[in-house]
């Protein structure tokens, strides 16, 4: 078991002297001969995992100073390349949350027509969470229009995933007039774009802290991306421990961001997520805990490989390219509303959580793009589409093939569904209120259908 230490760091000076040696954290990697079972045991020993190299079976590990004692106690060989002090925070082109707000206003105050800025909630300190919706009549609520979302930064310390959607918006809005395929989209869809979720974690990154992960909960925090209901504390995958780096909170939804975030996907109904993280190249798909696979696997683990070709990623769940995760948001909003959920890891080990701005931004942008282009293009293709009369308590669909329940979709209260499905001949079963309604014979081909 050998442990390689890239590099020791120690926080900003104005923390006490005595807690001095406390503060240190170290990057190092484990090379284990088994992945699943080595990243498990750093989970249950709280071990802060900051990203992992898939192919080359690699493990980056954030370190305190007694973390580091502990692994050397258990047997781990350690070696320590290079010893640093105080360091700086990232690259200033990176973005504070005040940067965002005032790039998400730019955007709506240059392309009027086009947009739409809108706080999704407060954040436990009080900031807006900022998104922007991109559409041809940005300011109407267009039902029979299907919806995306794109978020950034659950994590604070993941500062190159607000250049992403930066760079989504930015991408859509300069095209339109001039790529017909983005026309196409802003046209027929409502795109919304989060730059940055986790406003007050990423404040205490550039004042106190580069390597903060969680909301300011407290001072010590909680992972917002623990904290979702549906599988909170389901599975070892999330912590009770408020030194965590994955804890998960005292509640499920405790926080105002989580509150936020579900409200939000409440009011727009999604069709497609992606949650951009860093760092590791792989796309995740749920649920998280060991084992454990969606109703319609086929269609969501065959999209998020297609997505992860795209991107030249690996994908899989989180319990098969990490460790399990419970409390997360993908799960949550895939049993919540059905969304078809991802998370994207941008990065590689060699460029960390905070890589050079110059060298990295606009690769990492641009390699991303083909990522978020597929699921828009995928928005027209294999599904099924339309609406029935709202005045109801609640409606689903029952979707069978070959004579097998494979998903219920719940259907908006204003009667829209959109349902992404696999080519094939499904019988759907409408039920209004606990009673079938109704039932359809559909055949899907390589196109949406409406009915």
């Amino acid at each position: 078991m050998k442990i390689i230490i890239l590099l020791l760091l120690a926080l900003p000076s104005a923390f006490a002297h005595e807690n001095f040696v406390k503060a240190w954290k170290i990057l190092g990697s484990i090379y284990p001969n088994q992945m699943g079972s080595t990243m498990e045991r750093m989970q249950s020993l709280h071990i802060d995992v900051a990203g992992v190299d898939v192919e080359n079976k690699i493990i980056d590990l954030l370190l305190t100073d007694e973390e580091f004692k502990l692994l050397s106690q258990l047997g781990y060989q350690v070696e320590i390349l290079e010893v640093k002090g105080v360091t700086r925070g990232p690259d200033e082109q990176y973005k504070t949350s005040e940067e965002i707000e005032q790039i998400v206003t730019d955007f709506y105050n240059n392309y009027p027509q086009l947009t739409e800025k809108v706080s999704i909630g407060k954040s436990l300190e009080g900031r807006d969470i900022w998104a922007l919706k991109i559409s041809d009549n940005p300011q109407l609520d267009e039902p029979h229009e299907s919806t995306i979302l794109f978020n950034s930064m659950h994590h604070a310390r993941e500062v190159m995933t607000p250049e992403v959607g930066i760079d989504i918006i930015e991408y859509l809005l300069t095209h339109y007039e001039k790529d017909a395929k983005v026309k196409n989209w802003i046209d027929n869809y409502e795109i919304w774009v989060m730059p940055m979720f986790n406003v007050d974690g990423n404040n205490m990154m550039w004042n106190q802290d580069k390597w903060w992960r969680k909301n300011t909960r407290g001072g010590y925090g909680v992972d917002i991306n623990r904290n979702y209901p549906s599988t909170w504390d389901k599975c070892n995958g999330s912590s009770g421990s408020r030194s965590s780096q994955t804890y998960r909170g005292e509640a499920p939804g405790s926080e105002p961001e989580t509150k936020a975030m579900m409200k939000f996907i409440g009011q727009i109904r999604p069709v497609f997520n992606i949650s951009y993280h860093s760092y590791s190249e792989i796309v995740i798909y749920p649920y998280g805990c060991k084992g454990e696979r969606v109703p319609n696997k086929d269609v969501v683990e065959n999209i998020g490989a297609e997505l992860g070709s795209r991107l030249r990623y690996k994908a899989g769940t989180a319990w098969e390219l990490l460790y399990s995760v419970d409390g997360g948001d993908i799960d949550w909003m895939y049993d919540a509303y059905q969304v078809i959920p991802y998370v994207v890891e941008v990065n590689s080990r060699m460029q960390g959580f905070q890589p050079n701005y110059k060298r990295w931004r606009n690769k990492t942008v641009e390699r991303n793009r083909a990522g978020w282009q597929y699921l828009l293009e995928r928005l027209a293709q294999s599904g099924v589409k339309g609406a029935i009369d709202p005045g109801f308590n609640q409606a689903s669909v029952d979707i069978f093939k070959a004579g097998k329940l494979i998903q219920n979709y719940k259907i908006q209260p204003d009667g829209q569904f959109h349902i992404i499905l696999s080519p094939g001949q499904y019988e759907l079963n409408f039920k209004v209120d606990n009673s079938v309604t109704s039932t359809r014979s559909v055949t899907i081909g390589e196109q949406l259908v409406q009915l």
